[in-house]
């Protein structure tokens, strides 16, 4: 068998747990259980158990049952001591040994059950760790590149037990949200074998390499679609709810036995977004909801806001090259650096657009695949435009309108708001309204610190706006 310590994350005292255990055998439920965070006790629980004390009795009853395969004698001694509550005189007297030989008979059974636990656990652990990860959408990526940052900074606040309970991702489309919040519910389920985590998409269409969008068979994410989503990955089995306030409760219960984070994938719109945060703000915590959109959440209360930047250049062509290699495209493999720039130029570090290059280079050169995007041509280009921006144009008035068409003229390093002012002949009230509106559809990047905001766009919404927005005015 495998020592307990092994198998992390249980604690390196896992074997003082067990023996406290033990010991706590005919203790006061309410107390709880020095195991109780086991998955193998969570089960006991689900299983018909009252509390965790019968549910981590149950656990032990069933180590002991397999230590009796190996070591009858030992398991006979843990029984004696801690289920039957004999004293160590009793029992050694009852064996026909020393006190000092059942003492070490105790140690060593105790060390041997401690191990026999652990085994089960890591399979209990290994069974939820793959059914939690089914929940997840299969992922749309080999590797992910110049997220660690984001990712991190997700797991510090996701896994912590104190607010805030709602964190939104939020950015242009194509650029990688999704992707981070798979990475990232991925992690959590990897450290944290005590919890729980659900994935809800609310994903309406959906952007293949070759250049064309696919409606998804599913109706838009309705907050009565979202608790029944929620019920039947969380509470399984269970018949359906007759009105949305006992689901809420049911759902607040199971977030109270386990930590639990919710991701709510591809809020898309601000109607998505407005009509399912009252119900959110209901059910979070101690449960954590993830979200993810292209309309940003910087304005709401009590939610943890991150903007998903675009690549920077170096990660940008490591992308193309990994596409590239993934796709049979040796050429493109071996190209330079300086080869691959005018890619990143054009298109900025947008992971879809790279990846649409790539794939378009199966077809056509790179010098005309870039051409296309720069002069929005082609069905696959015009298709990949009116999949990042068509919605949130057709729903910009005139003032936001303006100021997004000065924006090209803007340098990467981003202008002020007298710069964007005098470009757009907005006043800067207007102009204030109008670069709120836009930064909110991750139109527009607003940078720098606190004393000085600076607004600029990117590499691929500049490309769109010298070209294609024209055809849509």
């Amino acid at each position: 068998m495998t020592p307990a310590s092994e198998h992390l994350p249980l604690p390196p005292d896992f074997r003082t747990h067990v023996h406290e255990a033990l010991k706590q055998w005919y203790a006061d439920p309410g107390e709880g259980s020095t195991i109780g965070y086991l998955n193998l006790v969570a089960s006991e629980r689900n299983h018909g158990a009252v509390n965790i004390r019968e549910a981590a009795n149950r656990v032990l009853n069933k180590g002991l049952t397999a230590l009796a395969m190996t070591n009858d004698a030992g398991a006979n001694v843990l029984r004696l001591r801690f289920l039957d509550g004999q004293a160590t005189f009793v029992v050694a007297n009852r064996l026909n040994q020393s006190q000092p030989t059942v003492y070490r008979y105790q140690s060593q059974a105790i060390d041997q059950l401690a191990a026999v636990l652990a085994e089960m656990e890591a399979g209990v652990r290994g069974q939820r760790q793959t059914l939690q990860e089914a929940r997840l959408e299969p992922a749309s990526y080999l590797r992910l590149f110049g997220i660690d940052a984001q990712r991190d900074k997700l797991l510090d606040v996701l896994l912590d037990s104190a607010p805030p309970w709602i964190v939104s991702v939020d950015g242009m489309g194509g650029i990688g949200k999704t992707s981070l919040a798979d990475a990232t519910a991925r992690e959590v389920i990897r450290r944290r074998h005590d919890g729980e985590v659900a994935w809800v998409s609310a994903r309406q269409q959906r952007f293949d390499l070759g250049g064309a969008v696919w409606q998804v068979d599913q109706p838009a994410l309705t907050s009565s679609a979202l608790l029944e989503a929620l019920t039947a990955q969380l509470l399984p089995g269970t018949p359906p709810f007759t009105t949305s306030d006992k689901a809420v409760s049911a759902l607040r219960a199971t977030f109270e036995l386990r930590p639990t984070l919710v991701v709510v994938d591809n809020l898309e719109t601000v109607t998505d977004v407005e009509s399912l945060l009252p119900l959110l703000h209901r059910l979070s915590g101690p449960a954590k909801f993830l979200l993810t959109s292209r309309h940003s959440l910087f304005g709401e209360a009590g939610v943890f806001h991150m903007r998903v930047p675009e690549l920077g250049e170096p990660d940008a062509l490591s992308l193309v090259r990994l596409e590239a290699e993934q796709r049979n495209l040796p050429e493109l493999v071996a190209a330079s650096d300086a080869e691959l720039r005018p890619i990143y130029r054009t298109v900025g570090g947008n992971p879809l657009a790279l990846r649409l290059v790539v794939g378009q280079s199966h077809v056509h050169s790179l010098a005309s695949v870039l051409a296309d995007l720069q002069a929005a041509r082609g069905t696959p280009v015009e298709t990949l435009y009116t999949f990042i921006y068509r919605w949130a144009w057709d729903n910009l008035s005139e003032a936001p309108r303006r100021a997004l068409l000065a924006m090209p003229l803007v340098t990467e390093r981003g202008g002020s708001l007298d710069f964007v002012a005098q470009l757009s002949g907005l006043d800067p009230g207007a102009l204030s309204d109008a670069l709120a509106e836009l930064v909110t559809l991750s139109l527009v990047d607003s940078r720098g610190s606190a004393l000085d905001r600076r607004y600029t766009i990117h590499n691929l919404t500049r490309t769109f706006l010298l070209e294609q927005v024209i055809r849509w005015q």
